[in-house]
């Protein structure tokens, strides 16, 4: 398990990262998803992960829950014991970015075949 964070995350990065679990259900290569807002302005998902991969944080239950429900088909289960083990922002996110990086690599193989 990872040392704790020096600073605990700051609430907006938590709802922001919570909510970029949340829509990654709908989001697809082409169209990434919809921007996140913290404070007054918006960032993709990407840009989200990248303001809370340093925290040690245990994700709230129902952000993990929801992360954990889109690996149940994911062929990796070093990420999904990774994250059981460690259920922390850090970890999640993690197997966010893999996941993403994972479904355009699927897209780009798909676009290969068809074209």
């Amino acid at each position: 398990m990872a040392e704790q964070s020096a600073e605990p995350i700051p609430p907006d990065f938590a709802e922001a990262f919570a909510y970029a679990v949340l829509v990654y259900e709908i989001c697809t290569p082409e169209q990434p998803g919809r921007l996140i807002q913290i404070g007054s302005r918006y960032y993709s998902i990407l840009e989200v992960c990248g303001f809370v991969d340093q925290f040690t944080d245990r994700l709230p239950e129902r952000v993990y829950l929801k992360l954990r429900t889109y690996m149940h088909d994911y062929p990796d289960g070093k990420l999904k014991a990774d994250l059981a083990a460690d259920p922390s922002y850090a970890i999640a996110v993690r197997c966010l970015r893999e996941m993403m990086e994972r479904r355009s690599e699927e897209q780009k193989q798909r676009d290969c075949k068809e074209g």
